[in-house]
C-alpha cells in the first residue's frame, strides 16, 4: 500500500508580514500539485499531520475552496484524507473546542477524517494496516499488536533546535520509544527529516508553508512524500514553488533583539524547575490565565515566528 504524506498546512487567508504574492492562491496551488501527485504516485491514502489551517478563524472562503478542491479531486468516501489536528486548528490549543473548527467543517463534509485512538483499519493484498492518530496534546496510543500499525501524530519531535533552550526528542529517539508503530509521521516541527530504526521508520514531510525569512525557512523545500509499505521505502517529491526572492520581500531591515533575553528567560525557567517543551505551550497558559483575546494570539503566534527568524538569521 503506498500513503502520501501531507506535513503543516497552515491554510489561511492572511499573508505572513514578508511575503508579497496572493498567499492563499500560493497555497491552493501547493495543495492542489500535492493532490495531483498523490494521484500520479497511485497513493491509496492521504496522511496529514496536523495544523490543517493556521486559525481556527480562517474565512469560509477558504474552507470551501478546500472542500471544493479536495472533493474535485476525485477523493471519494475510501480515499479521504486521515489526519489530525494540530494546536492552530483549535480555539485556545484545546480539544473541547475541535467541535466547532474548520476542520470539524471539513470532517462534515467528508474531505477528512480526524484520527484517534481507536484504530481506523484498511487493507490490501490480505494484510490490515491500523492507522491510528494522536493530535496535538494527546497521548500516543497503545496499538494492537501483530499488525502493521501507522502512527499519524503533531507533536514537536526533530533533530535540530528551533530557538535557544527548545528541549527536542530527536526522531530515532521517538521511534525507539514507541517501537509497536511500523511506520510514524510527525507534524509541528516544520522542517523535514526521515529516519529509521529497526526496520521502522519516522517521516517528517515538513510544512508546505514558508512562513518568515529565517535561515530554515529560507532553505526549506516545501515537498511531500510518498511511502510504499511493500518496499518499505519513502520517497521525497518537491513541490514546484518560487523562489524565496519572489515570495518574500528581503530588502526591510529589522531590528534584532537581543536574543540574550530569550536565552536567559529559559535559563530562569529551567532553574525554577518547570519543564520547558516550547514556548507556545508556555504562551498558551499565560494566555488562558489571561483570558486573552484570539487577535492578540495571533500577534504573539507570528511575533514568536519573526524572533525565530531573527535568531537564526535572514
Amino acid at each position: 500500500m503506498r500513503f502520501g504524506i501531507l506535513g503543516d498546512l497552515h491554510f489561511t487567508n492572511r499573508s505572513p508580514e514578508r511575503r508579497v504574492d496572493d498567499y492563499w492562491k500560493t497555497l491552493y496551488r501547493k495543495m492542489s500539485q500535492a493532490l495531483y501527485i498523490f494521484d500520479e504516485k497511485e497513493c491509496d491514502y492521504i496522511l496529514q499531520v496536523g495544523d490543517y489551517f493556521n486559525s481556527p478563524a480562517v474565512s469560509d472562503k477558504v474552507i470551501s475552496e478546500i472542500i471544493r478542491l479536495q472533493h474535485s479531486s476525485g477523493r471519494d468516501e475510501e480515499r479521504k484524507i486521515l489526519c489530525v489536528f494540530g494546536q492552530h486548528d483549535i480555539s485556545g490549543h484545546s480539544k473541547s473546542t475541535l467541535s466547532n473548527s474548520p476542520l470539524a467543517v471539513l470532517q462534515a463534509a467528508r474531505a477528512v477524517e480526524v484520527l484517534n485512538d481507536t484504530p481506523v483499519i484498511v487493507g490490501k493484498n490480505d494484510i490490515s494496516f491500523h492507522l491510528y492518530g494522536a493530535s496535538f496534546g494527546e497521548s500516543v496510543p497503545i496499538p494492537f499488536e501483530d499488525s502493521y500499525n501507522i502512527l499519524v501524530t503533531h507533536r514537536m519531535v526533530g533533530n535540530k533546535p528551533l530557538w535557544p533552550g527548545q528541549e527536542l526528542i530527536g526522531p530515532r529517539q521517538f521511534i525507539r520509544k514507541h517501537p509497536d508503530f511500523n511506520l510514524i509521521c510527525c507534524g509541528d516541527y516544520h522542517y523535514r527529516f526521515i529516519d529509521t530504526w529497526n526496520g521502522r521508520t519516522i517521516i517528517n514531510p515538513g510544512a508546505i508553508v514558508r512562513k518568515t525569512i529565517g535561515k530554515f525557512d529560507l532553505e526549506h523545500k516545501p515537498a511531500v512524500v510518498i511511502f510504499d509499505t511493500e518496499k518499505n521505502n519513502s520517497e521525497v517529491v518537491e513541490l514546484d514553488v518560487e523562489s524565496v526572492e519572489k515570495v518574500f520581500d528581503l530588502t526591510r531591515n529589522i531590528v534584532s533583539k537581543d536574543s540574550k533575553v530569550l536565552a536567559n528567560l529559559v535559563k530562569q525557567l529551567k532553574e525554577g524547575g518547570r519543564k520547558l517543551s516550547g514556548w507556545k505551550h508556555i504562551l498558551v497558559k499565560v494566555l488562558k490565565e489571561r483570558k486573552s483575546s484570539q487577535k492578540v494570539k495571533d500577534v504573539i503566534d507570528s511575533t514568536l515566528e519573526e524572533v525565530r527568524g531573527k535568531e537564526y538569521g535572514s
